[in-house]
């Protein structure tokens, strides 16, 4: 159309055909103009409607989304609703089955007890109910029980020397029942009444016994073999704490019988006079004298019949009073040796009983962990020693009990479940068998058994910002806390799925928190009691580890600082006015540098694999000695050269004898703690440690400073985690602080000198801390030797201070000896 209004054959005619009955039609320049404006007008609206469109898809996108969410949680909601309405009917339905049990059973039990009133007399016994059987064995027992009580009263003297020997049964053979009347001594046992631990009632006899007497006749045989056995028929006793606390306090009341009645028979010899008694509680005749009994005819006639008058009758009556006489001394004598015999072998008997109760009591106690080893009665200790010094092995038990205080231990299992997410712990070093297996191989030994066992608990929240800020207690410490404020940490996805603070140290958002706060007051229960002398030393086996916790970070599995921790608060609490932290972990403990770098009370000393700040975590270089006051009071014996070669037990024996020790004994500690990291043990890989350490240097080590601070010495456990190595070092350090005889150090251990890194690594140190330390200026001379040449100078030296000493002794003797007696005159020629 366009085209042809364009086209100069367009005329007026055909222009006025297009508009009929027009009275003014467009002239021909107008339509030219519509023309142009409807050329350009298709192009606008184009752009329009595709703008108009795209905003109404993304408008019916976003409606989508938003129904398809609703639609979502519709549907969650609805399926928690089911679940919850699952649940309630599951829970209604459980309580109506419990409802019905118990209306079935109350109907049962009514049933038989209807069944029994109304039992004729001509029928046979109906089977009686066990509460029937159970209130007839009490009013039986009950009555027995007031009846011989009665006889007790009124029949037996007050003279304790007939308690035993009126009855036919000794209390010091358990191994059979009275025969007739019951001991005047108040047995803690046979005072109180159990109605489920008897023999059940007899059936009449219209009913058949032969099955109730082969029961009866077993539990007769069960009763005499030992009355401590538990009977098939009773109740299992479980290692409750009632339980324990109920063993524990019979076992405790017959050590105290065993020990008076001990002490009754040596103070009164008269009562083997008057009675002899065997095992059996029956009067033991001699064996002796009867055989001469029977090989002898009676010395006296039986006949009122006068004797035979015989030649030399005076003579023959004399020789005859003589042999009787004779016989008789002879009879006296063998009497006498019998009856000593028979009171050694009873002594005997009864320490052995003593000895026993004393093992039951003392296990009782470790057991229920309710009283402290240290806490046994130290009267009956005494009474023991007293009565009994002239029996060897319970002289030495009792000795053993006395000479406490004891070495400790703490552990909890609750710290096993700090576990990554993934549940795979091939791929995490740091895992829970560490500790279990520690545990294990301490039982195994048998060392735990000689330890005292204490009970860990939770660190309070303000006990751990006495190291840690606020912020981190909380993200850390308290899961509710971390929830309310919203303040998650930054985790990462760690490769094995789970998720951590770092890509090595694993967070479970349900155990972690406890753990770590578990393990920091299980080390601080430990510290304080070795600080206030109740215990001689101690070894905690906890985790996660501590010692690379900073104030705000946790790193290297580490959330909480333990041995930092226990050291402030012994600053705080018990006014410890000098604290020694050694830390033997190959990994520098940048944590507890940090919390101690300018305080001068705290000596910190590390033993740490650095390689020039290329091993983690970087820290620890030989001139960070401290800030401040605490200038001088941060010694890091850090060991460079990498792995070429290794270091061994020669290199830290050696910063042992020229580093650690000296220092440690001029700053003379009040308290001794370790971080006992073992990664530095044989069987860890290089990026674990790398270096060659016997586990039995660690008891080497563990020994020297055992003569610090009075013996007053805290193992915590920190890194480590070849299960074969920490056990061995663990089991190493635990015997030494048991003070058992340690393996003698290996001769080529002791021939072996440093090699080059290590004596390079220690004159650095040295060189840097020989300003403040000036012990150190004195074992520099014998860096480059071995231990046997050290020991050898060091002997030669003593041997001269000695000399000299000696010699300026003399001196000063014959200097005052010459003041006293002045020089004679001469005489005057």
């Amino acid at each position: 159309l366009i085209s042809f209004l364009d086209s100069p054959s367009f005329s007026g005619r055909e222009h006025a055909a297009l508009w009929p009955g027009s009275p003014n039609p467009p002239s021909a320049s107008h339509l030219h103009s519509l023309s142009h404006i409807n050329r350009a007008r298709p192009w606008t609206s184009h752009w329009q409607h595709e703008q108009l469109s795209r905003q109404h898809e993304a408008q019916l996108q976003e409606h989508i989304k938003v129904n398809c969410f609703i639609s979502f949680l519709q549907h969650q909601q609805d399926l928690l609703a089911l679940k919850h309405q699952q649940e309630l009917l599951e829970h209604q339905r459980k309580i109506e089955q419990q409802r019905q049990e118990q209306q079935l059973e109350k109907q049962q039990r009514e049933h038989k007890l209807q069944q029994l009133k109304n039992k004729e007399r001509g029928q046979e016994s109906a089977v009686a109910s066990t509460e029937v059987k159970m209130r007839l064995q009490e009013f039986v027992l009950n009555k027995k029980k007031a009846l011989a009580q009665r006889n007790i009263n009124h029949c037996l003297p007050s003279d304790p020397r007939y308690w035993y020997g009126k009855t036919q049964h000794s209390s010091l053979d358990q191994s059979s029942p009275p025969q007739t009347t019951l001991s005047a001594y108040n047995h803690p046992m046979l005072g109180t009444y159990d109605s489920k631990d008897d023999f059940p009632l007899r059936k009449t006899a219209s009913e058949p016994n032969l099955k109730v007497r082969s029961r009866l006749k077993q539990k007769v045989t069960e009763r005499r073999s030992s009355p401590l056995l538990r009977r098939k028929d009773g109740p299992v006793i479980t290692a409750k704490k009632r339980s324990l606390d109920v063993a524990g306090e019979y076992s405790c009341q017959l050590l105290l019988f065993y020990v008076l009645f001990l002490q009754y028979l040596s103070r009164n010899p008269q009562f083997w006079s008057k009675h002899q008694f065997g095992l059996g509680g029956l009067p033991l005749p001699s064996p002796t004298v009867s055989k001469l009994a029977r090989g002898h005819r009676p010395l006296g006639r039986t006949q009122s019949a006068p004797l035979p008058q015989q030649q030399c009758g005076q003579a023959q009556a004399l020789q005859q009073l003589v042999v009787q006489q004779q016989h008789q001394q002879f009879l006296e004598k063998h009497k006498q040796l019998f009856q000593q015999q028979q009171q050694q072998h009873i002594i005997n008997k009864v320490a052995q009983c003593v000895s026993v109760s004393l093992l039951l009591y003392m296990n009782v106690v470790y057991v229920s962990g309710k009283i402290s080893t240290t806490h046994i009665h130290t009267a009956v200790c005494k009474m023991l020693l007293e009565t009994c010094s002239f029996i060897e092995p319970l002289s030495v038990c009792v000795c053993v009990m006395m000479s406490g205080p004891f070495s400790g231990l703490v552990y909890d299992s609750l710290m096993q479940k700090h576990q990554c997410m993934c549940g795979n712990t091939t791929s995490h070093p740091e895992h829970a068998g560490r500790i279990q297996s520690i545990w294990s191989r301490l039982q195994e030994t048998g060392l735990r058994v000689h330890c005292e066992c204490i009970r860990g608990r939770k660190a309070l929240l303000e006990e751990l910002q006495t190291v840690h800020s606020e912020a981190h207690v909380m993200l850390y410490g308290t899961n509710p806390l971390r929830q309310k404020l919203d303040l998650s940490p930054m985790f990462v996805r760690l490769p094995c799925g789970g998720i951590g603070v770092d890509s090595d140290t694993i967070w479970n958002e349900i155990h972690s928190s406890s753990a770590a706060r578990l393990a920091v007051g299980s080390v601080v229960e430990l510290v304080f009691k070795v600080a206030s002398g109740e215990l001689k030393n101690g070894f905690a086996v906890v985790r996660p580890p501590g010692h690379h916790a900073e104030e705000s970070t946790p790193m290297g599995f580490c959330y909480f600082n333990s041995v930092a921790i226990a050291a402030k608060l012994l600053q705080q609490r018990l006014n410890v006015s000098k604290i020694l932290i050694v830390d033997w972990d190959v990994h520098h403990g940048n944590g507890t540098q940090q919390a101690f770098y300018t305080d001068p009370s705290v000596l910190y000393l590390s033993l740490h694999r650095y390689d020039d700040g290329n091993f983690f975590p970087g820290s620890g270089a030989p001139d960070e000695v401290g800030s401040g006051a605490g200038v001088g009071f941060n010694v890091n014996m850090a060991f460079t050269g990498g792995l070429e070669p290794p270091m061994g037990d020669a290199e830290y024996l050696a910063a042992f004898r020229t580093v650690v020790m000296p220092i440690a004994n001029e700053f003379a500690p009040d308290v001794v703690l370790v971080s006992s990291g073992f990664d530095a043990v044989d069987g860890h890989a290089p990026p674990l440690g790398g270096y060659k350490l016997t586990a039995k240097c660690f008891g080497y080590l563990t020994r020297q400073l055992m003569g610090l601070a009075g013996g007053r010495l805290v193992l915590a456990l920190e890194g480590g985690h070849d299960l074969t190595a920490i056990c061995d070092a663990s089991e190493a350090c635990v015997s030494a602080l048991l003070g058992n005889e340690l393996d003698p150090i290996p001769d080529e251990v002791l021939q072996q000198k440093p090699n080059a890194n290590a004596v390079q690594s220690m004159e650095r140190v040295i060189e840097i801390h020989s300003k403040y330390w000036r012990s150190l200026q004195r074992s520099a001379s014998t860096l480059g030797c071995s231990l046997s040449e050290a020991l050898q100078r060091d002997a030669e030296e003593a041997e001269t201070v000695s000399a000299m000493a000696s010699l300026s002794v003399a001196n000063k003797h014959i200097g005052k000896r010459a003041e006293e007696e002045p020089m004679e005159e001469e005489v005057p020629m």
